[in-house]
């Protein structure tokens, strides 16, 4: 009796160690899990598109907001005209381009020419090149001239045009060079986004 009981509780033990060692999941457990993921994302997926593009634009207006007070405080530091333009290879201004998202560079216009050009002599300050997101970035002007203080700039508008149209944003010049950012539609301008 006594060898019968032992065998039981060893067969039981067994039985149990068994039941411990086996661990895995049920095709059932695995269809659950994999549904409720599936949803999770379906959900996070565009929240992070909305995300991406309104980060992307934050991005571009901050940089062509930087290189325009950039070209102003060289203005005046230099006492010379300054001058951002559209240029597709960094080298010289383009104004054939239809809009500034093949980039731009900043230069010093040392002979104040009208039509204005990178010369000879005339050094570039700063190159931007192309942003290549599918928004773009549109103007009334092909480059804007930045004069010392005591003499009126170039006023304009730059205006950013969001791939979804939500993220659209303009960069207002005044005659004095200064820069605001709106994301209101400019009633001084009917620049629009294609």
């Amino acid at each position: 009796m006594r060898g019968q009981r032992k065998l039981r509780t060893d067969a039981m033990s067994s039985r149990k160690d068994n039941m411990r060692r086996e661990c895995g999941f049920t095709f059932l457990e695995l269809l659950t899990t994999g549904t409720l993921l599936l949803v999770l994302v379906s959900l996070a997926v565009p929240s992070f598109t909305h995300v991406v593009r309104r980060n992307r634009a934050t991005a571009t207006v901050n940089e062509l907001h930087a290189a325009l007070n950039f070209a102003r405080q060289s203005a005046i530091v230099r006492n010379s005209y300054v001058v951002l333009c559209k240029s597709a290879d960094g080298q010289r201004c383009d104004h054939s381009l239809p809009d500034w998202d093949s980039g731009w560079l900043i230069f010093d216009n040392l002979n104040r020419d009208s039509a204005v050009q990178v010369n000879a002599g005339e050094p570039v300050l700063r190159v931007h090149g192309s942003s290549k997101t599918g928004a773009r970035v549109v103007s009334n002007r092909n480059s804007f001239t930045f004069r010392p203080i005591g003499t009126n700039s170039v006023n304009g508008t730059l205006r950013y045009c969001s791939e979804d149209r939500k993220h659209d944003g303009a960069l207002i010049i005044s005659v004095t060079g200064r820069v605001r950012y709106s994301d209101q539609p400019n009633s001084d301008t009917n620049l629009s986004c294609p």
